[in-house]
């Protein structure tokens, strides 16, 4: 028996596709009854993702999320509780250079935008994965053209393509980025994201922590792919699942497993462990 209060003082925070969702993008039982049961007694439990808020609303409705949730990648925090964005960070003005350099080098590129407060993104130009990618998060098509003016601040910009056009995408955008203030995270292995300076998952962690007062040395931090990489190496205790691409396996101090076998159960139960032995 563990007290009411035994992970008090930690904040788990976890990537979802890939680290805490099945391959059919589901929560299993085993993760949700461990989450339940980390809440139960004092944790504070929470989601980063690359997804906007009305794509993830679904499944925190499902989990004790208890803190606010990082969302489209670092970008924004945002609280379910008050339905209250907490802290944004959007794209600055230089990045629709860096956005036009890019679609003209790659004209079967596929790009969307997605602007503060946007319930979906703009498709400024849709291909076969963008289009994939609209069927999977149900969004609608919202098709503009690069000379549209949005009055939205713009959070992010995806460019989507096959993984191994997309490889080529990733090798040239350094030297089409010059000097606009944007970092490039690749958040899956057909999607390829530009972000404002700043807005990493990392970033994002280290602001959250201080916002519900827990300190980084405990915060837990689960991810799979390279845009999880910063918050992994922030994290007091960053993990990387045991499909986690290899760079986050050798930045997390240690690994877990497949996340089709419970990864994020298999997390709690070892930080329960490692607490009642004085490990942490």
């Amino acid at each position: 028996m563990i007290d009411s209060q035994f992970f008090s003082n930690y904040l788990l925070v976890t990537d979802m596709d890939g680290t805490l969702l099945s391959s059919g993008k589901d929560i299993s039982p085993d993760n949700l009854a461990a989450i339940e049961r980390f809440t139960a007694h004092g944790g504070r439990f929470t989601l980063a993702t690359g997804r906007i808020a009305s794509s993830v609303r679904r499944y925190a409705n499902r989990l004790p999320v208890n803190a606010p949730v990082i969302l489209s990648n670092g970008a924004v925090i945002y609280d379910y509780a008050c339905e209250e964005t907490l802290w944004v960070r959007t794209l600055p003005a230089s990045s629709r250079r860096v956005l036009e350099r890019v679609m003209e080098r790659f004209p079967e590129l596929g790009v969307e935008i997605y602007a503060k407060d946007g319930t979906a993104p703009y498709t400024l130009r849709d291909n076969e994965t963008t289009e994939r990618h609209r069927r999977i998060e149900g969004f609608p098509l919202q098709a503009i053209r690069i000379s549209d003016e949005l009055s939205e601040p713009w959070i992010k910009i995806l460019f989507a393509w096959e993984p191994s056009r997309l490889d080529d995408v990733a090798m040239a955008v350094n030297e089409l980025t010059e000097d606009a203030e944007v970092v490039w995270v690749r958040s899956d292995d057909k999607y390829l994201e530009m972000l404002s300076q700043g807005a990493t998952k990392g970033h994002a962690l280290e602001e959250l922590s201080v916002h519900v007062d827990i300190p980084i040395e405990r915060c837990v931090a689960m991810g799979d792919h390279l845009n999880d990489l910063e918050m992994i190496r922030r994290a007091g205790i960053g993990i990387a699942v045991a499909n986690a691409h290899p760079e986050l396996l050798q930045a997390a101090v240690r690994s877990c497993k497949h996340h089709n076998e419970h990864a994020v159960a298999d997390v709690i139960g070892w930080l329960e462990e490692q607490i009642k032995q004085g490990s942490l």
